[in-house]
């Protein structure tokens, strides 16, 4: 009778762990799953002077140039680290004043003016982006800081930001900014860190754009330099499985 009445509690535990066992599949539904990608930049192939010149992909995610110099706006790859190099003298566009890539990697994205991602072959449905690290570069740091010919030096009431904007189609999905220097309320911050920003309201998309706006304005508009470096761009996605 004793082992009849374990066979049956055996039974029952059984019955009752299978019963309760997470289904890591239902949030995409029985014939999805869901895969996040971080996009670190690592796998980017740089050329001699440790940039990319040109429009390249990671991860199946492209990254715009706008033509064939940096200087038409888009995004470039680096792997420039000089934290002390003002000004925009040779290479000096593509250093990152936090002295790395975000985690102290070696390579990191610079957005210069407005800039463009896309997918690639977005065969099972929009991405959305979560995440996104973001600083300045030294030659927007050094300026805002100390001024230029053409950029005035911050005082109380200036701000640089960026602005993320999402798009679905031709449809706008959502905005999100990001400081990269505020003076205003008292504050003087200007970035020289990596800061990871939420970018998650932007929601599905299929294109993300990074634009710039400054309280330093001209009769040619902004004075203040538009750059930004970007890292660990992270989306999620749903795949068959």
């Amino acid at each position: 009778m004793k082992k009849i009445n374990l066979f049956y509690v055996i039974l029952l535990l059984a019955v009752t762990f299978t019963s309760c066992k997470k289904d890591d599949t239902t949030i995409g539904g029985p014939d999805l799953k869901i895969t996040t990608t971080i996009i670190d930049f690592e796998d980017v192939t740089l050329n001699e002077d440790g940039i990319t010149t040109e429009t390249f992909e990671s991860k199946g995610i492209k990254f715009q140039m706008n033509g064939s110099a940096f200087w038409n706006g888009g995004i470039a790859c680096s792997s420039h680290t000089d934290t002390k190099a003002e000004g925009y003298d040779g290479m000096n566009q593509y250093n990152v004043i936090a002295g790395s890539g975000a985690l102290n990697s070696k390579k990191f994205g610079v957005v210069y003016d407005t800039a463009y991602v896309h997918s690639v072959a977005n065969v099972y449905g929009a991405y959305k982006i979560k995440n996104i690290q973001l600083t300045n570069t030294t030659t927007a740091y050094y300026i805002i800081k100390n001024g230029s010919d053409y950029s005035k030096k911050f005082e109380a009431g200036d701000w640089f930001k960026v602005t993320i904007t999402g798009f679905s189609g031709s449809t706008e999905t959502g905005k999100v900014d990001y400081y990269l220097a505020d003076f205003r309320n008292g504050k003087s911050f200007i970035s020289d860190k990596w800061e990871k920003v939420d970018v998650s309201k932007l929601g599905e998309v299929d294109k993300v754009r990074f634009t710039f706006d400054s309280s330093d304005k001209g009769e040619w508009g902004l004075n203040t330099p538009k750059y930004v470096c970007i890292d660990n761009v992270e989306f999620t996605q749903e795949v068959k499985k």
